[in-house]
């Protein structure tokens, strides 16, 4: 009896082999695997950082813009109750104005009348007395 080789066996040995080191990671693919996970995360870190750095400089923006409106807008009010308060004073100084005038008038008037009265009494006296002389 003789024996057969062995070598064939030796070789799907060795194929096993390399299929159980594909299969079973060593201790360096796991570092591996892990310093990609580390800088992953670290990259997913950064990209949020980013992205609350831009929320953050969009809503100071936002306020910024708001804050110049609220400004704007108590310009614009201030200068309309400016130009309210400059009416009324003008409003008023019309009104004294009138005020006067209307006095002025009055006297005026009364002046006018009081000529008139003191016309008529020096007519009639004038009158009176033509007709004592003629």
């Amino acid at each position: 009896m003789s024996i057969t080789p062995i070598a064939p066996a030796t070789t799907v040995t060795n194929a096993a082999t390399t299929s159980a080191a594909t299969a079973t990671p060593t201790s360096r693919d796991m570092q591996q695997d892990l310093e990609q996970q580390r800088l992953e995360q670290q990259q997913r870190l950064a990209d949020q950082r980013v992205d609350q750095q831009r929320t953050d400089d969009l809503q100071r923006i936002d306020q910024q813009r708001t804050d110049r409106q609220a400004q704007v807008q108590r310009q614009h009010d201030d200068q309309q109750q400016q130009q309210r308060l400059d009416d009324q004073q003008r409003i008023q100084q019309q009104l004294d104005l009138e005020a006067r005038l209307r006095q002025r008038a009055e006297d005026s008037r009364g002046n006018f009348d009081a000529i008139q009265q003191q016309r008529l009494q020096t007519q009639s006296l004038f009158t009176g007395r033509l007709d004592v002389y003629l």
